[in-house]
């Protein structure tokens, strides 16, 4: 550990992977053990899940404690992900870092008592319960969105490519997030349980954490991994291609589930009068598997064609310790150890002027972060 780097000096998206390990420890073991425990039903007559002990509500109980951390568990680091990215766009440092640190530590620990919204319809559980701590984590969801859009708020904003895609994460995001507020109301929930309005807020809320920032963490780091960027026009085509066909598919499937629409059914009737929005969503599904073509063809044209980049950060206000040295690192990365002194030792170190409005809206005490012995030639 680099001297000085203490545990509120670490990146949001450090402090996110840390949570998500302890996710990872918590959940997965009771998927393992309840798989273990169908194994041994079905091999040695365990009678582990038979009816008289809970039968299939045991397993569902089991098997959703491991499933609801899990997608926080996928969320988590992607979160993290934006985070790193909306203060390097908005020429501002990361508004209310002790802030998010909390609400990345309330979801984690609330993600672990609310696995029973997935049960609402089961008769079995105990609806106010459930039903209050699933709102309840709304609230440190909430609080990162208005941390994300504090850090944008009278920034001097560049709507590069990296910076698009995490605004596209939070605009799907926040689609996922109201229609969750959806179902856990339980008699909204009874209404469009195992419908089509489910397999719509699942898909924005995974595809809208993970592959929105995902790509924002590929056009951010390609640079740093590489030594090339990525081509700009190609990835603002790839944005919103994929933008309009992810919400052409998934947005009309709100409004089948809510008129009725099972999911994991292969057909359904004319006379339903499903066909329209069906045939939405499977046209603009095709769009969002082509507009993955422009990324790739985008991959290989800067592998072949890109130019090297000199300096050690190409966007100019990269704030963690990896854009203090060269793209791509060295082995050894650092020829001695930095000195950490704040939460943006990269900007430290580069933009040495301006680090006393920093200081002065963060942490009056903190000084000079990378020391220029420190620095990778």
């Amino acid at each position: 550990r680099a001297p000085g780097m203490t545990m509120f000096r670490m990146p949001i998206f450090t402090w996110n992977v840390l949570l998500t390990g302890v996710l990872v420890l918590l959940a997965f073991p009771v998927l393992a053990a309840a798989l273990l425990a169908l194994e041994a039903d079905r091999k040695f007559g365990a009678h582990v899940f038979d009816a008289a002990n809970g039968g299939a509500l045991l397993w569902q109980h089991l098997f959703w404690f491991f499933g609801h951390p899990e997608v926080y568990i996928i969320a988590l680091p992607f979160f993290g992900i934006v985070t790193e990215i909306f203060p390097v766009f908005s020429r501002k440092p990361v508004f209310g870092y002790i802030g998010l640190v909390a609400a990345t530590i309330a979801i984690a620990g609330l993600s672990v008592t609310v696995w029973a919204h997935h049960m609402f319809v089961t008769g079995a559980v105990l609806l106010p319960f459930f039903s209050f701590m699933t709102f309840l984590i709304a609230v440190p969801t909430g609080v990162k969105f208005f941390n994300w859009i504090g850090t944008m708020w009278k920034g001097s904003i560049s709507m590069e490519t990296p910076m698009l895609w995490s605004v596209g994460f939070l605009v799907t995001f926040l689609f996922g997030g109201l229609t969750g507020i959806i179902l856990a109301s339980p008699p909204m929930d009874f209404h469009v349980s195992d419908s089509y309005f489910v397999v719509a807020h699942f898909h924005y809320v995974v595809f809208g954490t993970v592959v929105f920032a995902m790509f924002a963490g590929f056009h951010f780091w390609w640079p740093k991994f590489t030594g090339k960027m990525l081509d700009e026009k190609l990835g603002k085509v790839t944005f919103w291609t994929l933008f309009v066909g992810f919400h052409g598919t998934f947005l009309v499937q709100h409004w089948l589930g809510a008129e009725g629409m099972p999911r994991r059914y292969a057909d359904y009737l004319a006379a339903d009068g499903f066909t329209a929005l069906n045939t939405i969503s499977t046209i603009a599904s095709f769009v969002l598997g082509l507009s993955l073509l422009p990324f790739f063809y985008n991959v290989w044209k800067t592998a072949k064609y890109g130019k090297q980049i000199v300096e050690d950060d190409p966007w100019g206000y990269g704030r963690s310790l990896e854009w203090a040295t060269s793209c791509p690192p060295p082995r050894h990365n650092f020829v001695t150890l930095p000195r950490i002194r704040s939460e943006s030792p990269a900007f430290d170190l580069h933009h040495p002027s301006l680090r006393a409005i920093d200081e002065t809206a963060n942490r009056p005490d903190t000084s000079a972060t990378v020391a220029p012995g420190d620095r990778q030639e």
